[in-house]
């Protein structure tokens, strides 16, 4: 590794940029995959805000939905997100800093900018986009997930009006469940009853509890769900069209640009190929890392 950096360091001289002493490659972090480690790239490195370098790049995480980011077995914090933000971070030349946080903490936490970044499989939307910046990471939609022998089909949101549904508390789910019961009164039929947990592991156990009939959130974490159950659950439906889940930012942010850009740099480079294929990904990856793309959902 020392005779990689130090080539590095080489070659960025001789094409006239030099790296900052604040480029130094951090030390592997717990829960880091050594596989996907990334040295600085010295043009990423030269865009990086003077009151940035040399400052560890906070991110509130959103822990507890896996695959997205949630602890192992040792109690690291892991997860496709991380993944690709530490790889991220590591071209820019930053070291990472993880806040773990509940997903309803994330937006206000951003506005306030008690952190740089937030993560936690949060969708794009356009709401969100009017108060903060998103980077698209990867693309999905929502599923519904019930026991194998369960009768329940989810093919529009009426099929929900009477069923007892578990999700996220701040989640695009709760919204969609409120937005929708006035369409179950209208048909003479009983409200939603949403149940929000802090966290996707929290949403699935009420499903295998059966103290909800479905588990609710986004096929990232949905599919592995299913995957991990071995035969006890089934999808049972889906909703909304695929879309991008992403990274936020305060609005405004200057190192917005900068993230979409080590981002994308991880996708030309394969690192991006290598992390969603290690969580068995492939279906959403993005060949464009978008700021605020204007294809989301309202």
């Amino acid at each position: 590794m020392k005779t990689v950096t130090r080539l590095l360091l080489f070659l960025a001289m001789l094409a006239g940029v030099a790296l900052p002493a604040h480029a130094q490659q951090p030390a592997l972090q717990p829960g880091a995959d050594p596989a996907l480690a990334q040295q600085a790239d010295p043009a990423l490195v030269k865009m990086v805000p003077a009151d940035v370098a040399g400052k560890p790049f906070t991110v509130a995480i959103a822990l507890g939905s896996p695959p997205d980011d949630f602890r192992n077995e040792k109690g690291e914090i892991v997860g496709w997100e991380i993944d690709i933000l530490r790889a991220a971070t590591q071209s820019l030349g930053l070291g990472l800093e993880l806040r773990p946080t509940t997903f309803d903490t994330l937006i206000p936490g951003l506005q306030a900018k008690r952190f740089d970044a937030a993560t936690g499989q949060m969708g794009v939307t356009v709401v969100r986009l009017k108060v903060i910046d998103m980077v698209g990471m990867l693309t999905s939609n929502e599923l519904f997930a019930a026991y194998a022998d369960s009768p329940i089909q989810v093919k529009t949101l009426d099929d929900l009006c009477g069923i007892t549904v578990a999700t996220t508390r701040g989640s695009r789910e709760m919204v969609f469940a409120e937005e929708h019961q006035s369409k179950c009164a209208a048909a003479g039929k009983k409200p939603i009853n949403a149940l929000a947990f802090n966290d996707g592991n929290g949403a699935a156990e009420a499903m295998m509890s059966r103290r909800a009939d479905l588990f609710w959130l986004g096929s990232t974490a949905v599919s592995y769900f299913i995957a991990q159950s071995k035969g006890r659950t089934k999808i049972v439906g889906s909703y909304t069209d695929t879309s991008y889940i992403g990274v936020a930012l305060p609005k405004g942010s200057p190192m917005a640009p900068l993230l979409q850009a080590a981002i994308q740099h991880l996708i030309d480079n394969g690192t991006y190929t290598k992390i969603v294929t290690k969580w068995g990904l492939e279906k959403g990856a993005i060949k464009h890392a978008p700021l605020n793309p204007t294809n989301v959902e309202k």
